[in-house]
């Protein structure tokens, strides 16, 4: 904080980054004060209620699903639906208007949309092609789509307009190259393995839980928290830690640092030390996956148990019974 740094002596990581809300840039947000986001709506429906709310429009995908943010940010729809069933309790004469191209309620979160209609919250689906307008009218805003089933378009006028807007990832870019983690396109953190390693990152002690892994509900991130506290729990008590006997040795007297080993290891492990000018390789970190070794030219690099010798002495072996 205030830039300065710490020295931390630790023994896991738990990276828990989180997310950021998209900040509209469409839509006339920020230029009118009707309009604004799912979380700044639920705020002034805490504080004021919706007794002065006669027509609410919703829009859907609003910073996400695009070509800037490809993904689904997973709690818009369901946002949506929760505010729009509060703006019914609290004034049941209010309309709401929920514009959408695929509603995401999964789950038994379908029962929260099921009620939705019951209360009469309209939802009116638009093609990506053809996305809503917010316009200014004499009387105040309007919402302008084109409604796919009537095929027609049509204007209502609002009050509020609402945005659901998407999930971001944090500014992960620092961290990334820091601490060399996996990012995918949108900049969220990449896990180990989807299935066999769900909350572990491919270096080991390392551990990723909530909204640094993705956008999701908060059941599912209290869930993953749980999950990669229970991980490091493990780690942390054992008094020593068993390192693999299968890593990679580099034979710095023939070496010639041409940094092939350092561009191509999948987890980033040879590193070139400035002040002795020689590669070197962590075995503590070392995956034992033998890339390095396959990709350098001068076979400086032995991975223990599968040297050249032994590997051709097996190959020999192998023959000579076949010969036999």
């Amino acid at each position: 904080s205030g830039g300065q740094s710490e020295r931390i002596e630790h023994g896991v990581i738990l990276v828990a980054t989180g997310a950021t809300e998209y900040r509209p840039k469409e839509f006339l947000y920020g230029e009118d004060g009707r309009v604004m986001t799912q979380v700044e709506l639920s705020d002034a429906l805490a504080e004021k209620g919706a007794a002065d709310l006669q027509s609410v429009v919703m829009i859907q995908c609003v910073g996400s699903r695009n070509e800037e943010n490809v993904n689904c940010s997973r709690i818009c729809c369901q946002n949506a639906v929760k505010n729009a069933l509060g703006i019914k309790k609290l004034n049941p004469e209010a309309q709401v208007y929920v514009l959408y191209r695929d509603i995401r309620t999964y789950g038994l979160l379908e029962d929260y949309y099921t009620e939705a209609r019951k209360q009469g919250v309209i939802f009116i689906r638009f093609e990506p092609e053809a996305p809503p307008q917010v316009i200014k009218t004499a009387e105040g805003i309007a919402v302008r789509v084109k409604d796919h089933v009537l095929q027609r378009e049509l204007e209502i006028a609002a009050d509020r307009v609402v945005l659901s807007a998407g999930v971001t990832a944090a500014d992960t870019a620092e961290l990334s190259g820091i601490m060399k983690f996996n990012r995918n396109p949108e900049g969220f953190f990449i896990e180990a393995h989807v299935k066999l390693r769900p909350v572990d990152m491919p270096s080991e002690g390392v551990y990723l839980c909530g909204t640094a892994h993705g956008p999701k509900l908060i059941s599912e991130t209290i869930a993953q928290a749980q999950a990669a506290a229970a991980r490091a729990s493990t780690l942390l008590a054992k008094d020593s830690v068993k390192l693999s006997a299968i890593t990679a040795k580099v034979d710095t007297e023939r070496c010639v640092k041409c940094l092939t080993c350092v561009r191509s290891c999948p987890f980033e492990v040879p590193q070139f030390n400035d002040k002795e000018k020689v590669i070197e390789i962590n075995e503590a970190l070392c995956h034992g996956c033998g890339v390095c070794t396959a990709v350098c030219p001068r076979q400086t690099i032995n991975l223990s148990f599968y040297e050249d010798e032994q590997l051709v002495c097996k190959i020999e072996a192998l023959l000579a019974e076949e010969v036999g």
